[in-house]
Formats: C-alpha cells, structure tokens, sequence
C-alpha cells in the first residue's frame, strides 16, 4: 500500500470511528500529508484498547476538550466514546466530573456535545 491510500485509509477508519474528520486534521492531511500519517498515528496508538479501555480514553478526552470548551471536538469524542460502547450512566458520570474541576461552562459544552450527538 503506497502512502496516499494507508493516509486515505487511517482517515476513513478516523472518520467511521468518530462521524467525522475534523477541519483541522483535514487541513493537516491537505498542507502535510506525513504530519497528517504521524498525528493518526499517533491517535491509533494512545487511543486503542490498553491497561485503559477505549471507552474511557475517549471520555477523558470528552471531558478535556469540554474543558477546553471545544465543542466540535466534545461532538466527536463523545461519538466515539458511545460506539465503542459508553453508556448514558458513564457519560452522565463524566458530564458531572467536569464541574468541579472546570466550571459549569464546560459542562454545558459536554452537554451541547451530547445532545448533539444523541439528536442524530
């Protein structure tokens, strides 16, 4: 597989795995196709099943962009985090953790996100 397709490839993977590519990666594949290699890469690699399941990675990472209060990143991880299997308990669990440590406002990111994301 020449590295056009396994870059083609990992960004079809990405994008079943979360309903979407996300602009900036796209804009990454676009400018700088091997930085775009190295970053899905990267993502397979911290994200996969380890000592930490998938599920809870993309929580974390739910909660850290909702923090962060990047609403269309909360879209996507929490899409993730329910294919590979979260449940309402764990995601509502999730939403009330951000609050003391980040505010109501991301709160309300992480709860924009999922409404969002349950509405489709």
């Amino acid at each position: 597989m020449d590295k056009g397709e396994e870059i083609k490839k990992s960004l079809e993977s990405f994008k079943e795995e979360f309903g979407k590519v996300l602009d900036p990666v796209a804009f990454i594949e676009e400018k700088n196709s091997e930085l775009c290699k190295t970053f899905l890469k990267l993502h397979e690699m911290t994200v996969n099943d380890g000592k930490i399941s998938k599920k809870y990675k993309l929580l974390m990472h739910a909660a850290i962009t909702a923090a962060l209060h990047d609403l269309e990143a909360t879209v996507m991880h929490l899409t993730g985090a329910i294919r590979a299997g979260a449940t309402e308990g764990e995601l509502l669990e999730t939403a009330f953790t951000i609050i003391p440590v980040a505010g109501m406002p991301s709160f309300a990111v992480f709860l924009s996100a999922w409404k969002r994301v349950t509405r489709t």
